[in-house]
């Protein structure tokens, strides 16, 4: 539900830019009807990201001071109260609207980071992957046909409620978050952080059942803590960035500087330009669009059957070498600008790109950036990664309409050698950093982190007993 959020916000908010009594409330008048400005525009796109930053930072801090639950609940709150502010915004006061979208905004951005973080640590090892996984599933299944669906509900009245339902039936999900929280279970590893261990147990008992070792699983957590409590002494943001860590943080936010670097907002926000350009009408070009979102679907729930097959770096790997070949090919295609094949040819391709990017470099991303963590340092890591990820989809929405309007650069589908450029040196980067962290547990991946085992080796590496980093500490 975090993560929905996350998607719903940013869908409505371009979303309510083609409601007219949205631009007629907020805007101004002129020859060719109501119009908001540009700079409220980027304002409003732009400042829920700006929340997400620092609501994803802040979540290592609130998180462990007040466990994964604690942290969901000030979410829950938090996002209610910046709810209600853009619901009594009145006509013409954009700046309480926008302030409303930052309050909002901070909320999302814990919600997505804590998701993540929460679905590693409360999930068995055979099932993380797609928990964490289904984190993108989330924002690109129900956020958009949530947002739409109600936009074109509400978006021909005349009233002010044709934008403030949209923005108040946000607050569903938040209430019904705090509903559930009573039944969730605790992160058995903040339990086992805070001496609660009897409690921690009963967690692990109701999370694994009966016929599971829980006090061998309970003993792994309190090893792997130990084992890391003994490379620092303090959890603090500096320690992300100090030894290994740091080789581990910068892993987590590369996933996402490599999704933005492989064009996806490119490709994705301006599929529906792609289907105007291949000669559809404007409704049937949306509805292509809507057939988009659809595909990518169907290839993030493709991602949890290979996932576990075929391991976590050689699917984002191939991937993105694959969106790189697409990319390059649809700059090539747009080349001649009045061909008309080549136009249905890049129409054809963002389907395609699509699919495989929701295969693999999308949800892969939000496995990895989870996974790579320390568990001692999950929730910061996880935040700065969200950081990082609000901080690129931002500076790629303002760039992007720059690059391929008419009225600017004009480089349309040939913004493809841009991208497929960028994503060409990610695929380098990927090969020589992503790890294989499937069917590895954390006291495995902090062993072999430490002990600096090269990325392609992570697959294959044996970790014996005796080569445990945590029995030399013990001992």
């Amino acid at each position: 539900m975090g993560a929905l959020l996350w998607g719903y916000d940013s869908q409505v908010g371009g979303g309510l830019l083609s409601v007219p009594s949205f631009r007629r409330d907020f805007g101004f008048e002129s020859d060719d009807g109501y119009i908001l400005a540009a700079r409220w525009q980027s304002a409003f796109n732009s400042i829920s990201s700006v929340g997400g930053m620092f609501g994803g930072l802040s979540l290592g801090y609130v998180s462990d001071k007040f466990g994964r639950r604690g942290a969901v609940a000030l979410c829950c709150v938090v996002s209610i109260a910046g709810i209600f502010i853009q619901f009594f915004t009145y006509p013409h006061r954009n700046a309480q609207l926008l302030v409303g979208k930052l309050v909002n905004g901070y909320a999302l951005g814990m919600y997505v980071s804590g998701a993540s973080s929460y679905c590693s640590e409360v999930s068995p090892l055979a099932l993380r992957g797609i928990t964490t996984a289904s984190v993108n599933l989330w924002i690109d299944l129900y956020s958009p046909s949530m947002s739409n669906g109600v936009i074109k509900g509400t978006g021909n009245w005349t009233s002010a409620y044709a934008y403030r339902l949209p923005f108040i039936l946000q607050m569903i999900f938040p209430v019904i978050l705090l509903a559930g929280l009573p039944f969730a279970p605790e992160s058995p590893w903040w339990l086992v952080r805070k001496g609660r261990k009897e409690e921690a147990r009963k967690i692990l008992l109701r999370l694994s059942g009966e016929t599971t070792d829980v006090d061998l699983q309970l003993q792994q957590i309190q090893d792997t803590i130990i084992l890391e409590d003994t490379f620092a002494a303090n959890s603090t943001y500096a320690d992300c960035f100090r030894g290994t860590n740091l080789r581990r943080t910068m892993i987590a936010c590369m996933v996402f500087v490599l999704q933005q670097a492989a064009g996806v907002v490119f490709v994705l926000g301006f599929s529906t330009y792609f289907f105007e350009l291949a000669g559809f009408a404007d409704s049937k070009a949306f509805d292509l669009g809507v057939g988009v979102t659809a595909i990518g679907v169907v290839g993030n729930l493709f991602t949890f059957y290979t996932v576990n097959r075929y391991g976590r770096r050689f699917i984002f790997n191939w991937t993105l070498f694959a969106c790189t070949i697409l990319l390059l090919i649809i700059g090539f295609l747009a080349i001649p600008t009045n061909n008309q094949k080549a136009k249905w040819a890049i129409a054809a391709l963002t389907l395609v790109y699509n699919f495989v990017y929701q295969t693999g470099i999308g949800p892969l991303g939000y496995v990895i950036f989870a996974e790579v963590s320390s568990a001692k340092l999950r929730s910061k890591t996880v935040g700065i990664g969200i950081l990082v990820n609000s901080l690129c989809g931002m500076i790629m929405n303002i760039v992007d309409p720059y690059l391929v309007n008419p009225d600017e650069a004009n480089l349309g589908g040939k913004v493809g050698f841009i991208f497929g450029g960028l994503a060409a040196l990610g695929v380098v980067w990927a090969y020589f950093y992503i790890p294989e962290t499937k069917n590895r547990t954390v006291d495995e991946l902090d062993t072999m982190f430490e002990r600096r085992v090269p990325p392609h080796k992570f697959a294959s590496y044996k970790v014996e007993d005796e080569d445990m980093i945590v029995d030399d500490v013990k001992r």
